[in-house]
């Protein structure tokens, strides 16, 4: 961006936030959905980007827009095409998010992962229009990529393609210039003659792509070496997705794409726990004994003296003891997370324990998991009932883990259970003190 630009931004950054808050109004008409999925992130105009992108700051979404890409670059002769290329430009943003592209996998290209998540939304983006340079399958003709496909689909053929054109180009080219730049001599990859690739269109489209400035900006986007991060930052998205559906009324949402109904299934089937935590809580505090009276009418009755509306309620309050050890992998700890939102909403007053070999961390659970789990070492789970020991406090005790570990040898001061992924049941012999319940899969009976 010229100094030039840098200099004016000023004035217009204002005009450019007031036609982006514009733009959601919009959406609101047109586009119910995407516009109450916008109104769940923060908006930022900056010249921290040459177009607009969703950035992932390691703690939420924010839609970037730069001020002159959104004003200038974007305006057409009709005040109408201007507004609805905007919105095409924005509901393409917010696609990303809802098949959360921005989550990427470390042992992928990037680019041409950027470009499969591209392909898989700009289809989507339609009756809105985009924008010059935004690719759809249509502009890989030799290919023959079939629409509504996933990433991985278009990842693979896209990849083939490229490894043609690496042989058809002397070879490891593009891994010297480093994603799609040109080593130094070499004629840029867009002018040059890809017919020997026997897909020259593709190619060419390809070479054009990895040789310009992207469309949006995807420099935002997480580069998957951080798994655990990443992982809670998609659960952290889904939310974002299940407020902005249930902010959607039935007739609007029953008109999405198919495409878009699947990824909401696949997020709501996900966020599931494995495991019926009503009934198994029900179960297991029953055999706590403990309760408590408490009056459902606070007045005292002038005829009889008494307070009317009793109400016996038992306690909940449960020590979730997780295990962070590294034998537990990120997908595992993912597990053990839903469950123990599922027994948050079950009604249980929360309390987490982070455990490996020892105790790092305890801290009270309200509906949000921690960006980060920390531990990774051995597994040791008499800490654990040391702490438990100390507190007295709680009127059960769940433990979250693969069982690989000595068996602890101080009883807990309360009922307990294991809490064990199914395919780690061999170790479930010799853990003492508690039943067993196997996750994922039905739950052994709790009654005895």
């Amino acid at each position: 961006m010229s100094a030039k630009r840098k200099e004016d931004a000023g004035p217009c950054l204002g005009e450019a936030e007031e036609e982006l808050a514009r733009t959601g109004f919009d959406l609101l008409l047109k586009e119910p959905f995407y516009a109450h999925l916008l109104g769940t992130m923060p908006r930022e105009v900056t010249l921290k980007t040459e177009t607009a992108g969703i950035l992932w700051n390691e703690n939420q979404v924010v839609v970037q827009v730069n001020p002159y890409f959104f004003l200038n670059d974007l305006k057409r002769r009709s005040p109408i095409q201007t507004d609805k290329l905007r919105m095409g430009v924005i509901k393409h943003l917010l696609l990303h998010v809802v098949f959360r592209h921005l989550f990427r996998l470390a042992d992928r290209n990037e680019k041409i992962y950027d470009l499969a998540a591209d392909l898989v939304v700009n289809q989507l983006v339609a009756p809105l229009p985009l924008p010059d340079g935004f690719l759809c399958p249509d502009d890989f003709p030799e290919l023959d990529l079939a629409s509504d496909q996933t990433l991985d689909h278009y990842y693979e053929k896209l990849m083939e393609l490229l490894k043609q054109m690496e042989k058809s180009s002397d070879a490891s080219e593009y891994g010297e210039g480093g994603n799609g730049q040109d080593g130094e001599g070499k004629e840029p990859w867009e002018e040059r003659d890809w017919t020997k690739t026997g897909a020259p269109k593709s190619a060419s489209a390809l070479a054009r792509y990895l040789g310009n400035t992207q469309a949006d900006d995807h420099g935002g986007w997480s580069d998957g070496k951080d798994q655990i991060n990443d992982n809670m930052g998609r659960y952290s998205v889904e939310s974002t997705i299940v407020t902005a559906k249930d902010r959607t009324s039935a007739r609007e949402w029953g008109s999405m794409p198919a495409q878009i109904l699947a990824q909401l299934s696949e997020i709501l089937e996900d966020r599931q726990p494995k495991l019926d935590w009503k009934r198994a809580l029900r179960i297991f505090c029953a055999a706590t004994g403990k309760t408590r009276i408490r009056h459902t009418v606070k007045r005292v009755s002038k005829r009889f003296g008494t307070r009317p509306g009793v109400k016996i309620q038992r306690f909940q309050r449960l020590l979730i003891a997780i295990d962070t050890s590294g034998s537990v992998d990120d997908q595992m700890l993912e597990e053990f997370f839903t469950e123990i939102h599922g027994i948050w909403q079950a009604g249980a007053s929360v309390t987490v324990v982070e455990c490996d070999a020892e105790i790092h961390r305890n801290y009270d659970y309200f509906g949000k998991p921690p960006k980060t789990v920390e531990g990774r070492g051995g597994t040791e789970f008499e800490p654990v009932f040391l702490w438990m020991q100390e507190q007295r406090r709680f009127d059960g005790l769940l433990y979250l883990t693969d069982g690989y570990a000595p068996p602890p040898t101080t009883p807990p001061s309360c009922r307990m259970l294991w809490v064990i992924p199914e395919d780690c049941a061999e170790y479930a012999d010799e853990l003492p003190f508690g039943e067993i319940l196997p996750l994922p899969g039905h739950a052994l009976s709790l009654e005895n």
